[in-house]
């Protein structure tokens, strides 16, 4: 099972460009394929990994690895995930400087950020409809997305920092929901 974990990790590192978040959806699959977590318990762990310190894939991992394997499952799933970006960035460094301006570079560049866009939208719709955000109309829903613009707001507009509306996030909650 370990091995499966650390391959697992592999490829989603290997394979998933865009940063964590885009790596979500992917790593959600593979969580619920290989049965180390169920909808909910992935939707929990996205909370966690994005309120704790770090990049959000690593935490993902090292939540997705525990839940699989203990201590020693995190410790594989994080070498897992984190091995070919070391692998890749080595040998990056060592070849794009040289290739950075050719068109055909900047025109892969160029295809792939709307695929990234949206593999973050997929994964702000899957969190949302996994953690019940949009379960149905109630007082809960309506204050839930109360709370969502007037976050989003202050973070645009106001550039109020994420950590800041996190806590405030949190603060609102226990008054709304306690």
């Amino acid at each position: 099972m370990l091995l499966e974990l650390f391959w697992a990790f592999f490829k989603i590192g290997f394979m998933s460009f865009g940063g964590g978040y885009a790596m979500l959806p992917v790593i959600e699959h593979a969580a619920l394929k290989e049965g180390w977590m169920t909808a909910e318990q992935f939707t929990e762990a996205i909370a966690v990994s994005g309120m704790a310190p770090g990049p959000v894939a690593m935490n993902s991992a090292v939540y997705v690895g525990y839940a699989a394997g203990g201590w020693i499952g995190s410790l594989i799933a994080s070498i897992g995930i984190v091995l070919p970006s070391a692998i890749i960035m080595f040998l990056v460094a060592t070849v794009f400087y040289r290739v950075y301006d050719n068109q055909w570079v900047q025109a892969a560049l160029n295809g792939m950020k709307p695929a990234v866009i949206a593999l973050i939208a997929y994964a702000a719709y899957t969190m949302t409809i996994h953690s019940g955000f949009i379960a149905g109309f109630s007082v809960s829903t309506f204050a839930s997305i109360a709370i969502f613009i007037a976050a989003l707001i202050a973070m645009i507009r106001f550039r109020v920092h994420p950590l800041a509306m996190i806590i405030v996030s949190g603060i609102v909650g226990i008054v709304i929901y306690a």
